[in-house]
């Protein structure tokens, strides 16, 4: 093609006549300060990996910054009222800062605070926001109990009369993980004789010393799965209770125990894996909404509180294999 048939396209001129300046990329174009380039950084830290319990979180497409926030207040409040471990006063956070004269050795002393590393390794609640749009995990620690944490919160809030005492906004549903392997049908075996043992007495044992043998609990398998669809739904329902005698009876209407499933692809350090999470939940699982806290406040608040569910949408990415009723 001639030259003098080539033509450059004009710059993209603002209000004032001068060129826009392209962005460089990074986050959108948008400038950010060094305290929210330290909250990133912060839940990165290290990946989820095979041992771990927690807590799954699904929260409001695009708010998980704001629902990893609202989680981690959850979770120091109740770790307090529940196990005596003491939170950080933030009233202690401000007066370092005002002791300190120099703004900017404050802020890089802030944002060096944040930063994963310079957390104590015994950490109870420990932030992490997956590579999946609306899931979080908030890594725990003993003497925290996933369960019992999660069924306290959605208890109160059942409770709750006012709208101006909700705690959260962003979070929908908790799931409570005792403990995770990888999905694979070894890994699912190996998480579930641990995770079972402390509620029933399994078909390869004589005699289970945790659970007496007259509390012969009857129990329904609800398993989930996200970015995932190697291990089927109903292999993985037959494999686990094959693993429990034939005297704790299937219940799918009022179980006494539920056994919760997850199942879910993430990524970890630039690669994909995929883990399987266990726990056993009480019956009333069903009647606290499945632990999801928005519905449990909605419910709560009343008719007025459910009207505005047309008005505001809450959404978040649907499980690739929804819970059966």
């Amino acid at each position: 093609m001639d030259s003098s048939t080539k033509r450059k396209q004009p710059p993209s001129n603002g209000s004032d006549g001068r060129p826009v300046k392209k962005s460089k990329g990074g986050s959108n174009g948008r400038w950010q300060t060094p305290h929210q380039k330290a909250k990133l950084e912060a839940i990165k830290g290290r990946g989820l990996e095979v041992g771990d319990m927690g807590i799954w979180t699904t929260c409001v497409k695009g708010k998980e910054r704001q629902a990893l926030e609202e989680m981690m207040d959850l979770c120091e409040e109740y770790g307090e009222k529940l196990y005596g471990i003491k939170r950080q006063d933030p009233a202690e956070v401000k007066e370092d800062e005002e002791d300190d004269g120099d703004i900017e050795a404050s802020i890089k002393k802030e944002v060096q605070e944040m930063k994963p590393a310079s957390k104590p390794k015994g950490s109870t609640f420990e932030p992490m926001r997956m590579d999946l749009d609306c899931l979080l995990f908030i890594r725990t620690k003993p003497p925290v109990d996933p369960v019992a944490l999660v069924q306290q919160i959605c208890k109160d809030a059942k409770e709750v009369t006012e709208k101006s005492q909700r705690r959260s906004r962003f979070i929908n549903r908790f799931t409570p993980i005792t403990l995770t392997a990888k999905a694979t049908e070894a890994g699912v075996e190996e998480v579930a004789k641990n995770v079972l043992a402390k509620h029933f007495q399994l078909a390869d044992e004589d005699e289970q010393t945790d659970v007496p043998k007259a509390e012969a609990y009857s129990y329904a398998i609800r398993p989930s799965f996200r970015a995932h669809n190697t291990l089927k739904r109903d292999d993985v329902i037959k494999k686990v209770a094959s693993l429990i005698v034939s005297r704790h009876k299937v219940n799918l209407t009022s179980p006494d125990k539920v056994i919760l499933i997850d199942i879910y692809q993430i990524r970890t350090n630039k690669s994909r894996q995929t883990f399987c999470g266990m726990s056993v939940v009480d019956g009333d699982w069903d009647s606290l909404k499945r632990y999801n806290l928005h519905e449990i406040y909605l419910s709560a608040l009343g008719p007025d509180e459910k009207k505005k569910r047309d008005r505001i949408v809450h959404r978040e990415v649907p499980l690739t294999e929804e819970l059966e009723d």
